[in-house]
């Protein structure tokens, strides 16, 4: 069922109502009372020339609750007083949307530098973790302390601030991709991470009606999930510090140190304070063994074939790597190895691997990454997981041949039309376009006028996010 509201206003009186699709223009206005929620499977759209949307004092909530990938924009923002997202496929902004309170049920929500996400004063986030985060920019505005549940594609990566002072508003965005002047150090710091960084600023200067001043003398404290996917090797405080850019030079902090090695997770908290006016922040190390950060790993893949798996992982860079070896489960805990690929050692060019792993008797299988360094010294990645029954199912892979790149899509009928759109680090549209699907099923990324640095192609069918992977250009 799809709604479309236009010079009516609707009074939500009942406990709930379910609709397929919620469409706003003109005059139109709905008027969310008491404990009234929308339960909606597919998108919000508001072209409303009002306010189109209004959320009353109660504890009403719009749930985005589909089994695809739903939509929330329009011509108009939209302001939700209590929100919930339930939808594993997750939930794509398409204009800057304002929350008051936001529950995490399932999925991520992704944002861009146009279509970013505000978070009331006095707000929260409710319930986020892995799976379940903003995938791009967000900003909050008020002095209360808050911790931004951010991350980008997969993982997740939040950071807090506390101790406000002031009544602007700040940004937040989180990037998994190495820093800029990361050999620029001052001593003692010997390294900064290879694989995240995180950057707080003004997001508007006080445009669109938001406070502008930034805030002051803040206390800052960001977060791993996984150390050896962070890199980190140590949690003494007098190696591991909180790395903040200043000018073109990295600088060292005093930090609370806190949290486990290995797949546990672990945060680092700024001793002292600093005016969040655009920021880089991200883990620091005054021993370099310590934090050695051996490879940045650009994708890590199991394709179904007929009678085996191919496994295919990417590099961006490697430092001192020695070789890969790959893991396989059938229950996620009970991993045995399964073969060796050699490293290139030292390189800072884009490198494929592959293996075929010939021993699969059964369909569904986990598979993991781990890498050695030459002294012995090891990191293991996330798991993936490949299902052959599913191995008809629509997906999107890029691939790398000499100075090109590639997107692939697999079991997609050939004359099947998706919208395209590449975007960089920031969340900023750099190309965006109509594709028909071809006999080969590739399309060839162009990558003129783009510089350095990691991009994510993205195809939509009907406003939804489909399909969404990391390319890097050199």
């Amino acid at each position: 069922m799809r709604i479309l509201y236009k010079i009516i206003m609707i009074l939500l009186l009942l406990p709930s109502l379910g609709f397929a699709q919620v469409v706003i223009s003109d005059n139109g206005e709905i008027v969310a009372k008491g404990t009234a929620n929308i339960i909606l499977a597919g998108d919000w759209t508001n072209n409303a020339s009002n306010a189109g949307f209004t959320a009353s004092s109660g504890a009403g909530s719009v749930i985005f609750k589909g089994t695809s990938a739903q939509a929330s924009g329009g011509s108009k923002y939209t302001i939700y007083k209590n929100a919930s997202i339930d939808n594993t496929a997750g939930l794509v902004l398409g204009a800057l949307t304002m929350f008051t309170d936001l529950t995490f049920i399932n999925g991520i929500i992704t944002s861009t530098s146009t279509s970013a996400i505000y978070i009331a004063d006095g707000g929260s986030i409710i319930g986020a973790g892995s799976g379940k985060f903003i995938n791009g920019p967000m900003a909050k505005i008020g002095d209360s302390d808050f911790k931004f549940e951010i991350g980008e594609g997969t993982k997740y990566a939040p950071i807090k601030v506390t101790s406000l002072s002031g009544s602007g508003t700040v940004n937040a965005v989180y990037y998994q991709s190495a820093p800029g002047n990361k050999t620029n150090l001052t001593a003692p710091l010997e390294k900064v991470s290879d694989v995240e960084y995180w950057i707080l600023d003004d997001p508007d200067g006080g445009g669109g009606g938001f406070p502008g001043d930034p805030y002051l003398n803040a206390k800052i404290e960001i977060f791993w999930q996984n150390a050896d996917e962070s890199g980190i090797k140590s949690v003494d405080p007098t190696i591991l510090r909180f790395a903040i850019l200043n000018g073109s030079n990295w600088d060292p902090e005093a930090a609370t140190v806190s949290g486990s090695l290995g797949t546990g997770n672990g945060s680092v908290a700024s001793s002292s304070s600093f005016d969040l006016n655009t920021l880089n922040i991200t883990f620091g190390s005054t021993d370099s063994d310590a934090n050695p950060l051996p490879i940045q790993l650009l994708n890590f893949t199991a394709q179904c074939q007929e009678q085996n798996m191919q496994i295919e992982w990417s590099t961006a860079s490697e430092e001192n790597n020695d070789y890969f070896t790959i893991l396989r489960s059938e229950d996620a805990e009970h991993y045995e190895e399964i073969g060796q690929i050699m490293g290139a050692g030292n390189s800072n060019e884009v490198l494929n691997y592959s293996f075929n792993d010939l021993n699969t008797s059964g369909e569904k299988f986990y598979y993991k990454l781990m890498q050695t360094d030459y002294d012995g010294k090891n990191e293991t990645f996330s798991p993936i997981y490949a299902n052959c029954d599913n191995s008809k199912k629509l997906s999107l892979q890029v691939l790398y041949d000499a100075d090109e790149v590639y997107a692939v899509l697999k079991n997609s009928p050939i004359g099947s039309t998706y919208n395209m759109m590449i975007i960089d680090h920031t969340g900023r549209v750099i190309r965006q376009e109509k594709q028909k699907v071809n006999s080969q099923n590739y399309y060839r990324i162009p990558k003129q006028g783009l510089s350095a640095g990691l991009y994510s192609i993205i195809y939509f069918t009907n406003g939804n996010v489909r399909l969404n992977e990391k390319f890097f250009v050199q």
